[in-house]
């Protein structure tokens, strides 16, 4: 159920971004919660960038002082940036929304997501690849299995891997954050922990991220020995035998 006057914190991570960067923090400022009186705030981790990303970010605190807070750590990659701003977020947050610095968000999302959770402990919305050769423009995605087994979640084909979802801040608390040791599979990690605990999942159809397909991005920089190290520390993780979780290395 709702507080009365929800917190919502949009997490956003950063790494050498500077040409998307403004597209995934203008969806955030641009959230619109319809009838329900909740307040929205960008929480944005530089993990060390090089490039230009760092002032952007500066712009927008300065231009937005009461919804934009930046953090900046140094290469704790996508889970350790995750995890530092989730410390940064204001005291009251109940939600907790996690964006990649290359995706944004529609701008019914986060007001669509409080409609949709209930008693649930997170939201799953829709996808829309943008700019993926694979897919068509527009064409929204939803996960393959509703309301998954742990044994489907290990299995990774349910997609369930998506990171761009609205949690319940205690549920990622009690989880312990993101886990760093396992690269870009920290958000299928999550999940694959959210199911173990039996965690309440809600669905809803009426807002969606948009998922920004690059052909150098990280899950398609990482080797074969990467993967599979990933993958054991995932089977360790969750304290597993037997195979390792998913496919062979999916670059191959």
């Amino acid at each position: 159920m709702l507080s009365e006057k929800p917190v919502i914190a949009v997490i956003v991570t950063c790494y050498n971004q500077e040409d998307v960067i403004g597209d995934a923090v203008r969806s955030v400022l641009a959230q619109a919660t319809g009838d329900i009186d909740a307040k929205v705030y960008a929480v944005i981790c530089d993990d060390g960038s090089t490039d230009n990303s760092p002032a952007i970010l500066r712009e927008f605190a300065d231009e937005n002082p009461e919804k934009v807070r930046v953090v900046t750590v140094t290469n704790r990659h996508v889970a350790g940036a995750i995890n530092a701003a989730l410390l940064a977020v204001p005291w009251d947050t109940e939600f907790v929304v996690t964006l990649g610095g290359d995706d944004w968000l529609a701008d019914n999302f986060v007001g669509e997501c409080l409609q949709a959770i209930g008693d649930a402990d997170a939201v799953i919305p829709l996808m829309i690849h943008y700019a993926n050769p694979h897919h068509g423009y527009d064409e929204k995605v939803m996960v393959e299995i509703l309301h998954p087994t742990l044994e489907q979640i290990w299995e990774w084909d349910v997609t369930y891997a998506y990171g761009v979802a609205l949690f319940r801040r205690s549920v990622l608390i009690e989880a312990g954050g993101f886990h760093p040791g396992v690269g870009g599979n920290c958000d299928w990690d999550m999940w694959i922990d959210f199911v173990a605990r039996g965690y309440k999942f809600a669905y809803t159809d009426k807002t969606w991220f948009y998922y920004r397909y690059s052909p150098d991005g990280l899950n398609r920089r990482r080797t074969k020995d990467q993967w599979d190290a990933e993958r054991r520390e995932m089977r360790r993780h969750h304290r597993r035998t037997g195979p390792l979780p998913g496919p062979e290395w999916p670059n191959s």
